[in-house]
This record gives C-alpha cells, structure tokens and sequence, in this order.
C-alpha cells in the first residue's frame, strides 16, 4: 500500500496538468456535552475549508516489438498495465514526500546522532510530537512511512525485546511488521534525504487528515500500434493534485538511514 491509501481522499476533480485547482477538506472536531437535553449550542467554526494546489501529472512509456508479443503473448500487455498502476503510486508517493521536506515548517523528531536507523521508541515520541501541537492522537489515524533500512532496524528492536514479543508475538509469528502501537507502516522504496552530505533519509509520521489527495480520473492507459516499426506503444499517465491542510499533524523524523 502507498501513502494515498491513508490519507484524506476527495472526489475526482476536473483540470489539466499545471491548472491551479481547488480542493475541499474537513477536519476533525468534538462535540460538546451539554449540561441538560436541549440545552443551547455554541457554533464551531474552521471544521472546513478549501486549498488550492497545481495539478500534477504522473506518466511513463514503453515500447514492445511485435515479435516480443508473439513469444510472450497478449498476457505481457495485461502485466505491464498492472505495472503502470504501482508505479503511479510509487510517483505520488515520492511527491507527496518531497512536498513535505521541502516545508521548514513542518515538526521534527531528530534522531540522527542515534547508532541505529530506527527505533519502536520513536512511534510514541513522534506521537508525542504531535500531541504537543493539541492534535487527536489516535494512533488508528497515522501512517508511519519508513525505508528498508529503518523497517530492519525496528523489526529487529521488537524481536529482540520480550515484552514486545510478547505483547506483539504476530511480528515474530509472521515476519512482519504491517503496524505497530496502532499506527499503519508502509515500507517505502524512497525517502527524502534531509542531510546532503551524509545522504541520511527522513521518516514520517502523518495522520489521515494532514493531507488531502484529489484525482482527476483513473490511470489512464493509452495504446498505440506503430505498423511501420512493428511495435505496441504504452503510455500511462495519471493526473492527480496533492495538499498539505495541517502540517501540525505531521512529525518528520530524522535519520541515519541511508538509500
């Protein structure tokens, strides 16, 4: 699963690639506890509102001889559209990532004077992070996205702790960490690098609404026969605009870890 799996989705939205679009969110809010029934109520305001963002556009293309299809068959064309779709989510994903370390203002966990690349302690202090900004901390509600490196590293540190063998005996059982304190991890294959010399990466924790993801339509598969070259083209493209709503619900942290 990728990052768009998690976070904030609205419906499909009508533009090109390069238009300035505006996407609608809602936020969180609690309701009061009234001292009798019928009593009167104070309006909340701010639950929702609007951003504004460019559409972007993800897309890649291939070419397959003639010859290529015959000897693999119609099936190979079926596998690389399937293909095309991951990669789509791959690319929003890196945008999504490479949004965030852009923004100076977004709250930090650093653990880079640390001797590992990642710890299960951090889940509850980057938590932590956000709490101290007033946020909901519901751990249902993040999503931790980690690279190869800091997913060994916290595999390791639960595995090697008894207590957390025992409180999660799935993560030895199975060989698998899919969540952890209640929080979502998806391994990703890129993270930003916050340290250029080092290229030392950052995780990040974000909770559903921090973030709003609007497409435009479904992957879009577009197929041309070159007779003349005796080859199919592929090109798959996806439109899709991306919006952070609320950095403090965000904690990025500081690793380590390298590609």
């Amino acid at each position: 699963a990728g990052i768009v799996s998690f976070i904030q989705r609205t419906n499909e939205i009508e533009g090109r690639m390069g238009d300035t679009v505006t996407i609608p969110y809602v936020k969180d809010f609690d309701m009061d506890v009234l001292t009798s029934v019928g009593a009167s109520l104070t309006e909340k305001s701010g639950l929702y509102g609007t951003v504004q963002t460019t559409l972007k556009e993800a897309a890649a293309t291939t070419s397959i001889p003639y010859a290529d299809i015959d000897k693999l068959s119609d099936r190979l064309l079926a596998e690389l559209e399937a293909r095309f779709s991951k990669a789509a989510l791959r690319a929003i994903d890196k945008y999504i990532l490479d949004t965030l370390i852009a923004d100076t203002n977004i709250p930090e966990l650093d653990k880079s004077s640390e001797s590992v690349k990642f710890d299960a302690d951090w889940i509850a202090e980057a938590l932590g992070k956000v709490a101290e900004k007033g946020k909901d901390l519901s751990p249902s509600d993040f999503v931790l996205v980690i690279s190869p490196q800091m997913y060994v590293d916290l595999y390791k540190d639960i595995a090697s702790s008894q207590a957390l063998v025992y409180a999660r005996p799935d993560v030895v059982r199975d060989g698998l960490v899919a969540e952890f304190m209640g929080v979502k991890i998806v391994v990703s294959s890129y993270l930003p690098e916050h340290d250029d010399t080092n290229h030392y990466l950052s995780a990040y924790l974000i909770h559903r609404n921090a973030i709003v993801f609007a497409p435009k339509r479904t992957l879009l598969v577009e197929t041309e026969r070159d007779t003349q070259a005796r080859k199919v083209k592929l090109t798959g493209s996806y439109t899709f605009g991306i919006a952070v709503v609320d950095k403090e619900a965000i904690c990025e942290i500081k690793t380590i870890a390298t590609a």
